[in-house]
């Protein structure tokens, strides 16, 4: 079997299990386990609880310093669900994909991050860290209790499809998820990377063209001869892809150097991809500040939970579209 049919095997085992899971709580009354949600494990910290969500999420992190954000491309039920959207939308039908590299954006999951642990766990430590934390696996119950029908479907749809065909695949995982960049700090100290272990590379670009994360892996491959970059989900594509099966995913350092033929091809193409420029720069301030302004203002806490739903894809699509247009503008006058 090869990795991408493990990694789809895994992917629809734990969209079983946690539809299991959600079944069982709600319709069969059994609530020895609760939700396993990052929500759930930053409730359980700042109530003083060792809830199920405290403990996955630790053994996530755990891994993560071992294998990097292997979690993110086998595990994660959202990027499964993305990956799914992707191959029953885009391929199945043959539909253009977009490829969007916008670098600035990458600030946006760090501070969305920041946010979610300063109002759902800081600021009830602020009040007083619990002196004592109690095991109680069943709390808090999946999904919470505060998603609806319509939330959970403008979800799918915004989350899914919508970002996918603006900003390209796992464009949810790139640009706005929290947990993502979460584990970005841990996998930054696994020592297991995609390393170049053969002189036969040929620059060809196809590890590029298959990063559903956007990473220049022949540029890092030319560079540093491993993935250095925290964005990878260790989906194997980049080496599954290679003709010359000059990938590998390993702990050792083959010390192996690209031909110059293969590095000066390579170079050309980071140097196209790896251009900041002001617009992205432009979207991303905009983001941050109308978010901040919401949160701390109150009006995110207040808002109905549809209108939460919507409110982090919503926004950076409307920012971004508002600047497409004002770039048009621009571009007509001048």
């Amino acid at each position: 079997m090869t990795m991408q049919k493990w990694r789809t095997f895994s992917r629809v085992l734990l969209m079983v299990l946690v539809t299991v899971h959600v079944y069982t709580w709600y319709e069969m009354g059994i609530h020895q386990v609760g939700s396993i949600g990052i929500e759930a494990f930053f409730a359980g910290l700042s109530r003083g609880v060792i809830n199920a969500g405290v403990i996955f999420w630790i053994v996530v992190f755990i891994s993560a310093l071992f294998l990097g954000r292997a979690f993110c491309g086998w595990f994660c039920w959202f990027g499964g669900y993305q990956d799914l959207v992707s191959w029953g939308v885009g391929d199945r039908f043959r539909l253009k994909i977009p490829r969007q590299t916008l670098l600035y954006l990458g600030l946006i999951p760090f501070v969305s991050l920041g946010l979610k642990m300063y109002s759902s766990w800081i600021v009830n430590w602020l009040d007083g860290i619990p002196g004592i934390f109690k095991f109680d696996p069943a709390f808090v119950e999946p999904w919470g209790g505060q998603q609806t029908g319509i939330s959970i479907l403008f979800t799918l749809v915004l989350y899914g499809p919508v970002l996918m065909f603006v900003f390209g695949r796992r464009a949810w995982c790139r640009h706005l998820c929290p947990i993502g960049a979460l584990l970005k700090i841990f996998s930054k100290f696994s020592p297991t990377r995609f390393r170049l272990t053969s002189e036969d590379c040929s620059g060809c670009g196809r590890c590029n063209r298959v990063c559903d994360m956007e990473i220049d892996v022949a540029g890092e491959l030319g560079n540093f001869g491993e993935v250095r970059s925290t964005s990878c989900i260790v989906c194997f594509k980049c080496s599954d892809v290679c003709p010359e099966d000059a990938i590998t995913y390993t702990m050792k350092h083959p010390n192996i150097t690209m031909a110059p033929s293969a590095a000066a091809i390579t170079e050309r193409l980071t140097s196209k991809r790896m251009a900041l420029t002001a617009f992205d720069l432009i979207i991303t301030l905009l983001w941050v500040s109308i978010v901040l302004i919401f949160t701390f203002s109150g009006l995110r806490q207040n808002a109905p939970q549809e209108i939460k739903a919507i409110m982090t894809p919503g926004l950076l699509l409307l920012i971004y579209g508002l600047a497409l247009l004002a770039r048009w503008v621009l571009g007509k006058s001048n």
